[in-house]
């Protein structure tokens, strides 16, 4: 599959959609107990962009977050209507977008984050990543 420095995304009633355009600044894949617990699957994977390379194309104000407590800066951004995760602006003002919910592949390569906390069912994630290189 070929990488894109636009990617398109939406929800999985399409109620909320966007776009966005490189260069992007980070491409996380994350198997962390929190990002496990917000997918519901063994890892995430989020990508970062400045605001200024983000927009809304619909749906914006159908969007519902929750944030964790400080000194916390988790959250999690989902469709009021699908319940998908959707893109939400970062505490460090990132735009975080769900990269499942594009069709295309960023220009970016991913980077393993928090690679001590996994789960027992699912640990190799480091060695597939070495092995796309």
């Amino acid at each position: 599959m070929q990488t894109k420095n636009k990617l398109n995304g939406e929800c999985l009633c399409g109620k909320v959609s966007w776009e966005m355009h490189g260069p992007y600044e980070f491409f996380g894949i994350c198997q962390c107990s929190r990002c496990r617990k917000v997918t519901g699957a063994a890892f995430a994977t989020n990508l970062f962009v400045k605001p200024e390379q983000f927009s809304w194309l619909s749906g914006k104000n159908k969007r519902g977050e929750y944030i964790l407590s400080p000194p916390n800066t988790f959250g999690n951004a989902f469709c009021n209507n699908c319940g998908s995760r959707v893109p939400r602006q970062t505490a460090r003002g990132w735009m975080l977008a769900p990269l499942g919910s594009t069709m295309e592949l960023p220009d970016i390569d991913p980077t393993l984050v928090c690679p001590e906390d996994h789960t027992d069912w699912f640990t190799n994630l480091e060695e597939i990543l070495k092995k796309g290189k």
